[in-house]
C-alpha cells in the first residue's frame, strides 16, 4: 500500500464547484445513475463509491483515478504496467459480467416482484416498526410520495437540505419527494422557527431548479413561528386509492395509523442517530393538526 491520504470527498467537492455543478448536480447524477444523497455522501466522505462508480466519476470530470482519490497529479501509467492491466481487466470483466447477467437479473426481478408483497405482509404481521408505532425514513419518504397535502413543522429542514463542504446546500432525502409532489399539484405548508430564513431560501432555490418558480410559489408556503419549537411534525393527507394500488404492503403495515380519509402524522426524530420517527395515533394526530393550524395562523410569511 502507498500510505497516501485518501482525499476523495475533498477532491470531488472541488471538482463539483469548479465544474459549475454546485447548484444543479443533475448531470452528474444522470451520468452515474446515483441519487443526490449518494453523491452528497461521497463528497462528505460518509460512504465510498464502488470501483465502477469511481471510474465513472473520473471519466465524467476528465481526471485520473489517482487525482480523484488522492488529489494528486501523477505520471501517465504505461499500458503494460500491472496497475493499468489490472484496471483494464477489471473494467472488462465488469462489463462482460453485466452483459452475461442481464437476462438472469431480469428473471430474478420478475420472481421478486411476484413475492415482494407476500414477504412484506409477513413482516408486517411480525414485530415490525409499523406495529411498534415507528416509521423508518425510507418508509416516510415513500408515504409522502402519495400526499395530496402536507403540513411540516421543522426545526432545521435537515431531511431536505445537506450542508456541503463548499457551503452550498445539496438535496436531502426528502427534497426530491417534495419536488415531485409539487409538480403533481400537492400543497405544502412548512412552518419553521425564527432564524430559519436562510435555509428556506436555499430550499426554495433547489425546488425552483427542479419544478420552476411558479409551482413553488403556488403550492409551497413557508411561515416562521415565534413560539418555541422543540420537535418536528409531519402531517399528511394521502391519496388512498393510489397508495393502495402501488404500496399495498406499506399501507397494511401503517394502516391502523391512517384515517379513512387519508390523514397520517408522525413526530420527526429530534436527533440524527436514529432513522425512525414516532407515528401518531388518532387522538395525537388531531391535537397536532389543531396545534399546527393555530401556529400557522399566527406565524409570519417567509
Amino acid at each position: 500500500m502507498s500510505g497516501r491520504e485518501v482525499k476523495l470527498g475533498q477532491t470531488l467537492s472541488s471538482l463539483i464547484e469548479r465544474g459549475g455543478y454546485s447548484r444543479n448536480r443533475q448531470e452528474i447524477l444522470t451520468a452515474l445513475d446515483i441519487s443526490p444523497a449518494a453523491l452528497s455522501q461521497y463528497a462528505r466522505d460518509q460512504t465510498r463509491p464502488s470501483f465502477q462508480k469511481l471510474v465513472a466519476l473520473a471519466d465524467f470530470f476528465g481526471v485520473s483515478l489517482d487525482y480523484l482519490v488522492y488529489g494528486e497529479v501523477t505520471e501517465t501509467v504505461s499500458d503494460d504496467s500491472s496497475v493499468a492491466k489490472y484496471v483494464n481487466e477489471s473494467v472488462s470483466r465488469a462489463m462482460a459480467s453485466a452483459r452475461r447477467h442481464t437476462d438472469l437479473v431480469g428473471r430474478i426481478g420478475r420472481v421478486l416482484s411476484d413475492r415482494v408483497d407476500a414477504v412484506a405482509r409477513e413482516l408486517a404481521d411480525s414485530a415490525t416498526a409499523g406495529r411498534e408505532g415507528l416509521i423508518q425514513d425510507d418508509e416516510a419518504a415513500r408515504i409522502e410520495g402519495y400526499c395530496l397535502s402536507a403540513k411540516i413543522l421543522t426545526l432545521d429542514l435537515q431531511y431536505d437540505l445537506i450542508a456541503m463542504p463548499d457551503g452550498e446546500p445539496a438535496a436531502g432525502e426528502f427534497l426530491e419527494v417534495v419536488a415531485k409532489n409539487l409538480a403533481k399539484g400537492c400543497d405544502y405548508q412548512f412552518l419553521v422557527p425564527l432564524g430559519s430564513e436562510g435555509m428556506v431560501e436555499q430550499f426554495r432555490t433547489l425546488l425552483t431548479d427542479r419544478v420552476g418558480r411558479d409551482s413553488v410559489r403556488k403550492n409551497c408556503s413557508f411561515r416562521r413561528t415565534g413560539q418555541p419549537v422543540t420537535a418536528g411534525t409531519a402531517l399528511y393527507q394521502l391519496d388512498m386509492v393510489a397508495l393502495q394500488a402501488d404500496e399495498p404492503a406499506l399501507l397494511e403495515q401503517m394502516g391502523e395509523y391512517i384515517s379513512v380519509g387519508g390523514d397520517f402524522g408522525y413526530l420527526i426524530s429530534p436527533n440524527s442517530d436514529s432513522n425512525s420517527d414516532m407515528v401518531m395515533n388518532k387522538t395525537h394526530r388531531e391535537r397536532a393538526q389543531s396545534a399546527f393550524a393555530a401556529l400557522w395562523a399566527a406565524a409570519a410569511r417567509v
